[in-house]
């Protein structure tokens, strides 16, 4: 893969961008002063590291990553662990283990000499794997935004041919800034916190705009290799089977057979990622567990079921209404790239996995998720980077708003219609900006969504 000197301008304009933003990302959690819940800081309490640090990660750490890194430290114990990907607690373990613990060892000794927890585990292995998940978070988060400006510029073709928008700049070093622009739509991705704060979806993004490249690149094995590591980071993983089923009819019905061979062989690895933990959690629990005896064996779904309360409108209830207000945006977006993107036949498998989050997250998971969940979702991206070179508004919608009076309540609503019409895909990245600042307040204030 060459790279110009237009393309190093703009991974340089990627990388600014994303270093302010997580820079302010991280001031905002730490002005947080108050935690509804103090589960973090009574983790991170060591006094044999400067107080700074505890303060830091106990805003950094919270909800779900308390459970990553406890996995990470002592394997897993309990049954509704297994919500979270074994992929991702072993890969925090591994760089803990190689790479952080042996600087804190060196910047802090103290903290080396058995010290323990309440429960027998080494203090100084929670801090090693607590911090090895934030770096993880931001790498991942990094190549991700890197992953979807080269994923863009390939299926650039498949998406321009179908669009009369002009994404091309007067005097710029590219002929189309689309996938500049999809890039850096990623760094204020509604994920926003969450791609910091050590949890796995930065990492199963990076892996999924992966293999769509390598997908698009005929790579279809290299890509089930890819979509295999996402199915051990996030169960959802297991959805980008759905791309080579799509590609095995496709090959199927022109009988290329060595496309199909292919496409089988990548599909067989999505299916052995998200099956090799199911298996080694049923070596480890059955018999004797009431999911045991099921036809099909699986501890994660019965652990989203019976731990996490996940199942079809479970989440329905009245005091969960803000919970469903929190996902609304990232729904919209992501019907509106459906809309937009369902006649590109390319395109298909992509959209089919996109509305199947979209339905499963407002009927069956809890729908807040959706904000972080649906950052594997290229599509909402473009989509978005498309609206922003939008034709301007229609000149009937503009002389609409003429023949309204000016400040009746007609008029107001035409002329908020226009405005729209006009500039969507700026509304929607004002609302990425405002929501992920906001969302980090809520996160350190250990306030949902989470």
């Amino acid at each position: 893969m060459a790279v110009s000197s237009s393309t190093k301008d703009d991974i340089r304009y990627i990388s600014s961008a994303f270093v302010v933003t997580k820079s302010i990302l991280f001031t905002i959690t730490q002005l947080v002063l108050e935690q509804y819940d103090t589960s973090s800081q009574l983790i991170f309490t060591s006094p044999h590291v400067p107080q700074i640090l505890n303060y830091t990660l106990s805003r950094l750490l919270v909800w779900d990553t308390v459970f990553f890194i406890k996995i990470a430290q002592r394997g897993y114990v309990f049954e509704q662990e297994w919500m979270a990907g074994w992929l991702w607690t072993g890969t925090i373990r591994v760089v803990g283990d190689w790479l952080v613990l042996p600087i804190l060892t060196l910047m802090y000794p103290a903290l080396s000499e058995g010290e323990y927890d309440e429960l027998g585990n080494k203090v100084r292995s929670i801090y090693g794997y607590a911090i090895a998940a934030v770096i993880l978070a931001h790498v991942g988060h990094y190549l991700a935004v890197v992953m979807l400006y080269f994923t863009s510029r390939t299926i650039e073709q498949h998406i321009r041919s179908k669009s009369s928008n002009d994404t091309r700049l007067p005097g710029s070093g590219s002929p189309s800034v689309f996938p500049l622009v999809s890039a850096l739509l990623y760094v204020v991705s509604p994920g926003g916190i969450f791609m910091s704060a050590g949890y796995s979806e930065s990492l199963f993004a990076f892996f999924s705009f992966l293999g769509i490249y390598l997908r698009e690149c005929q790579q279809h094995i290299f890509a089930g290799l890819s979509f295999l590591i996402c199915c051990g980071l996030r169960g959802n993983g297991v959805l980008w089977g759905i791309v080579f089923l799509n590609d095995l009819f496709e090959a199927a019905k022109v009988r290329n057979w060595k496309k199909s061979i292919a496409v089988i062989v990548g599909g067989t690895l999505v299916g052995v990622g998200f099956l090799a933990g199911q298996i080694y959690a049923y070596f480890l629990y059955c018999p004797g567990r009431e999911w045991c005896n099921n036809t099909v064996p699986l501890i994660y779904g019965y652990v989203q079921s019976h731990y996490w309360n996940v199942g079809f409108l479970k989440y329905w209830r009245t005091w969960q209404i803000p919970n469903f207000f929190f996902a609304f945006p990232t729904w919209f977006m992501i019907y509106r790239s459906y809309q937009k993107y369902r006649s590109v036949s390319h395109l298909r498998p992509y959209v089919i996995i996109a509305m199947a989050m979209l339905v499963m997250s407002v009927f069956i998971w809890h729908v807040q998720i959706i904000t972080r969940v649906g950052t594997c979702i290229p599509l909402i991206y473009w989509y978005v980077a498309e609206r922003i070179f939008a034709d301007a508004p229609e000149a009937q919608d503009v002389a609409a708003v003429g023949v309204e009076r000016r400040w009746s309540l007609k008029g107001i609503i035409s002329r908020a219609r226009a405005d729209f019409r006009s500039h969507e895909g700026l509304w929607e990245v004002r609302y990425m900006v405002t929501w992920i600042a906001v969302q980090a307040v809520l996160y350190a204030s250990f306030i949902p969504p989470a």
